[in-house]
This record gives structure tokens, C-alpha cells and sequence, in this order.
């Protein structure tokens, strides 16, 4: 059915249903913590996604876009910036933060791109419906995250630089996208980055013990498939049919859900503040959905 939709409307679909399963990473990312420290979380988990992907390029018969003609500095600089760098900071930040404010502070990355991509490089032209919406959505986090009075988390200023790699991280995979498919890529990815990640935890944290790792493989095969193997290839998808920019700043409905699973799972309270800044998140979403910029019609 799906298929039969505009590719506007298809990508709209793919980014809301990351969304949705993203969502759930932070809650378990916390969840995997109190048996594995961070980094080793990162590797394990990310080592798991290169699982998913080998599989899936089994069934779908694309090894074959292992050669010489695969874009492969994209793929290496798409690892560096988002499998390596973000993921390491990203992971080390939740280690000290809640999953309700770890996924507010993600909202950062609709800033960044729009900066980076909209006015640094000029990759994506910004439309003014476009920069009511990022203006809304960023006004909405704000208003949850600088009232609490228990201020910034330790872990929040990781994920803030860590957003800040997200991206030219995209930029590049969206470039290689171009030339191979989104299960390669993050395959690539996952392996590039899970071996870089394994070797940071051995330096930086103390290797975990055998009943750590065992209590902790059902968290890390969810984490490793569905959130960084399944949600990756719905957003990889998803850029490919609509701008970077208004992907993400789509993708910021994510916290809403966040909020929500961590207070039944984790017993997070959510503030009043909290829920009254998600009014201007979902009018940005609003006003993103309706823009149709005239660069859509390159994401064909």
C-alpha cells in the first residue's frame, strides 16, 4: 500500500515510524547500563546491528555491492561521524542524564542540521515555512529542558557535541546512498564502528564479567536489531525521499514517545513544562509537513 504513495508522503511515513521505534532507545540504552558501562553498551549493541545487516544483504542478495566501485570514502566518513564519534558521546552522555532528557537534548540535531546543511554548506535550500518549524521546534525544547530545576545533567553536554557530528555524518550517507543500498552501508558502518567502539571501552572502562554480558544480550540484541539494524534502515530510506533537514526536524516528535515509555518503564516523572513545550514541537511538525520545497522532487 505504501508503495503507492507519493515519495513525499512515503518519507513522511518512514521518518515517523523511526521515530516511534527510536523512541524506545534511550529508555533501553539506561535499562543495559546498570549491568554494562556505556561504551561497551555502544559496541555490543552496534556489533549486533552489523548482524542484522549481514542478514538482511543474505536475503536480499547484495553482497555483490562489496567492490571497488562502492562509494567507499562516503561510507568510511559516515562511519566516522555518526558509527564512531556520535554513538561514543552519545552513549557516554545517557550514562549520566534521564532518557527523557537525553532525548529533549537530541532535539539539537534539528538546529545543527539546518545550520550545517541549510546555512553553513547550503546543501538543502531553507524555506521559510521551514524555518518557522525548526524555530518551533526548537523553541519547545527549550521550554522543557532550561526550567528544570534540577538544570543540565552532567551527560546532556556530551549529547550536545554529539549532535553536532549527525549531519555531516548524513551528508555523507546520503551521498553513498546514491551508489548502494541502505542495508550496505550501515553494515559497513555498524562493523567500522563496533570494532572502534569495542577498542575505546577496553581503554576507557572496565571490561565487563560473563554474567554481565549474559544478564544483558536481551537488551543489546533490541538495541543491536531494532533500534540501531531496523530504525537506521527506515531513516537511511527516508532521506533518500525527502530533504535531511526537514527528516529530522520530523523525527523531533520522537521525544513525546520517550517521555512517555520512560515513565512507565523507568518511573520518570514528566513536568508540566515538558508537556506544554511539545505544543510548538508538534505545530514545527505541522508546518514541516506541509512544506512542499521544490527539492523534493530530486529525492525521487
Amino acid at each position: 500500500m505504501i508503495a503507492h504513495l507519493k515519495s513525499s508522503t512515503k518519507g513522511e511515513l518512514l521518518i515517523f515510524s523511526e521515530a516511534l521505534i527510536w523512541s524506545l532507545f534511550p529508555v533501553l540504552s539506561i535499562l543495559t547500563f546498570s549491568t554494562l558501562p556505556p561504551l561497551f553498551t555502544a559496541a555490543f549493541a552496534t556489533i549486533f546491528s552489523s548482524f542484522f545487516f549481514a542478514i538482511v544483504l543474505t536475503y536480499k542478495k547484495l553482497w555483490k555491492e562489496c567492490s571497488r566501485n562502492a562509494p567507499w570514502k562516503d561510507i568510511f566518513l559516515c562511519s566516522l561521524f555518526i558509527g564512531c564519534i556520535f554513538y561514543a558521546l552519545l552513549f557516554t552522555g545517557m550514562r549520566n542524564t534521564t532518557a527523557g532528557n537525553a532525548s529533549i537534548v537530541l532535539l539539537m540535531e534539528v538546529f545543527f542540521f539546518f545550520l550545517i546543511l541549510g546555512v553553513l554548506i547550503k546543501h538543502e535550500p531553507i524555506q521559510s515555512k521551514q524555518i518557522l518549524g525548526g524555530i518551533c521546534m526548537m523553541i519547545g525544547a527549550a521550554f522543557i529542558l532550561f526550567p528544570k530545576s534540577s538544570g543540565w545533567h552532567s551527560g546532556d553536554i556530551f549529547i550536545f557535541f554529539a549532535c553536532m557530528f549527525t549531519p555531516i555524518g548524513n551528508y555523507f550517507m546520503q551521498r553513498a546512498r546514491k551508489s548502494v543500498s541502505s542495508e550496505f552501508i550501515l553494515f559497513v558502518r555498524s562493523v567500522i564502528s563496533g570494532i572502534f567502539l569495542l577498542i575505546l571501552a577496553t581503554f576507557l572502562e572496565p571490561m565487563p564479567s560473563q554474567t554481565s554480558l549474559i544478564s544483558s544480550c536481551a537488551f543489546l540484541f533490541v538495541n543491536g536489531f531494532l533500534m540501531l539494524g531496523f530504525s537506521k534502515i527506515l531513516w537511511l530510506e527516508s532521506i533518500t525521499l525527502i530533504p535531511m533537514t526537514k527528516a529530522i526536524s520530523l523525527a523531533s516528535i520522537g521525544p513525546f514517545f520517550t517521555m512517555i515509555f520512560a515513565y512507565f518503564i523507568l518511573h520518570e516523572k514528566v513536568t508540566t513544562y515538558q508537556v506544554l513545550g511539545f505544543v510548538p514541537i508538534v505545530l514545527g511538525v505541522l508546518l514541516l509537513t506541509q512544506w512542499q520545497g521544490r527539492l523534493e522532487n530530486n529525492y525521487r
